[in-house]
């Protein structure tokens, strides 16, 4: 179960780095040779990921918080997203599987990836009983690493499109602290962090269409 949280999770989390901090450029567009689109990001931001098992033995909850910082027409703007995961491990059933975002938050991040806080109300909509609630998030993270350096560079070629990508990423692992609150029901309890990190990131994507 966890597993698969965790892919689900850091699925969601390259999707909104490319939603969110990435300015985009759109060179000349050639007909006889197709289209070149420019894609540049550099962003803030924070991740944590909670689990545990209920005291019934079967029931599991996953929860995953992040938090993004970005300069955007030399204003600061800043998104938060949330996860929230139940799954019955002795009947192999999804009870809850909730995720939902804000453009909204309160989020301050130390430029030299040292501490960020987060406090946000987010809407989230479940996609098993399909219902939509808000949480209320108060996180904070604090650095335990020096910082590590990380550098992907991704090639993809099919009929029609060719897309190149290379991103440069500064992280800190942490320490993640807080609620995740529905009414008095908090889905990120003391001790059920498994990973946290603060990280600056940048990324450059080509892609070329071909006619």
């Amino acid at each position: 179960m966890k597993i698969t949280r965790v892919i689900c999770c850091l699925f969601m989390l390259l999707l909104s780095l490319v939603a969110f901090s990435f300015t985009t450029s759109t060179p000349k567009a050639y007909a006889a040779s197709g289209k070149t689109i420019l894609i540049k990001g550099h962003g803030l931001h924070v991740e944590s990921g909670f689990d545990y098992l209920g005291s019934d033995g079967c029931t599991e909850t996953t929860v995953y918080v992040d938090a993004f910082q970005n300069r955007v027409h030399n204003q600061t703007v800043s998104t938060a997203d949330v996860f929230i995961g139940m799954f019955d491990n002795c009947t192999n059933t999804t009870i809850m599987d909730a995720s939902g975002g804000t453009d909204n938050p309160t989020f301050q991040i130390d430029k030299d990836l040292l501490s960020a806080s987060l406090s946000a109300i987010v809407p989230v909509t479940d996609t098993v009983s399909g219902n939509t609630f808000s949480v209320s998030v108060n996180m904070t993270w604090t650095s335990t690493s020096a910082i590590q350096h990380q550098n992907i560079t991704q090639h993809y070629q099919t009929q029609g499109i060719t897309i190149n990508s290379h991103s440069n990423a500064d992280i800190r692992d942490a320490i993640a602290s807080g609620t995740v609150l529905n009414g008095t029901t908090n889905y990120t309890p003391s001790g059920t962090l498994w990973f946290a990190q603060i990280v600056s990131a940048k990324s450059v994507q080509v892609t070329i269409t071909h006619p």
